[in-house]
């Protein structure tokens, strides 16, 4: 196979990863619409639509250099769908729906990045210059990763008020129940395992300031006995 021949499967592989990246935004865009968070998914519908411009800005430089590069960037282009959202998926897990779209969006950057890491050896190989290539990789890293943050920060805001609105039940009955501190460090606890770590005591001294700090201190207590003693 020669190097045309293989700098334009690699173009191919390329595109069909930015288009997974794409696809991915736009369904936790829905996802995030069918939630009542109309706001952020307009901002990250503006995220993918630079995608949408690095991707169509590759596909041009990569034809300049003759018809064997041309490739159908198209179908790496989503719009926003208009079509009326799903229902938000229920699960045993509070925003688990959320989390996995992240997760997702996490899964297709990293494989789209290493098909841009492949297609500068193919590209170049090829007699294509690696500048574009760089400046496309600098594109998905920067609104992939918006993209991602924004979800995160919607995942985080929807455990905020859903664990809130947990401990302000517990709260109003806790006169009934004497393992209410207890019963109140498994909700703080079930909420910081659906964190990232670095958002962990943010949202632990948010808990505090809305009044449940009696609640937070018993679970630092338990996770405190919890973990295991270090040999040094």
């Amino acid at each position: 196979m020669d190097s045309k021949r293989r700098g334009r499967d690699q173009i191919c592989a390329l595109v069909a990863a930015h288009g997974a990246l794409t696809q991915a935004a736009v369904e936790a865009s829905q996802l995030m619409r069918a939630k009542g968070r109309s706001k952020f998914a307009a901002h990250l519908d503006s995220h993918r639509a630079e995608l949408n411009v690095a991707i169509g800005e590759f596909g041009l430089w990569a034809e300049s250099f003759g018809e064997w590069a041309r490739v159908d960037v198209g179908l790496a282009i989503h719009p926003p769908l208009i079509t009326r959202p799903a229902d938000p998926v229920a699960g045993d897990r509070i925003g688990a729906d959320l989390l996995s779209s992240r997760e997702n969006l996490k899964r297709r950057r990293a494989e789209l990045l290493a098909e841009v890491g492949k297609a500068r050896f193919v590209l170049t190989d090829a007699g294509l210059p690696g500048e574009e290539i760089t400046a496309y990789r600098r594109m998905v890293r920067l609104w992939a990763g918006e993209a991602i943050d924004l979800v995160t920060g919607v995942h985080r805001l929807t455990l905020a008020d859903q664990y809130i609105r947990c401990l302000s039940r517990l709260r109003a009955a806790q006169r009934a129940l004497p393992a209410a501190p207890q019963t109140g460090a498994v909700y703080v606890r079930q909420w910081m395992d659906d964190l990232e770590e670095v958002d962990r005591e943010g949202e632990l001294a948010l808990a505090e300031t809305c009044g449940y700090g009696d609640f937070v201190e018993c679970y630092r207590v338990s996770a405190l006995r919890q973990k295991p003693f270090s040999d040094n």
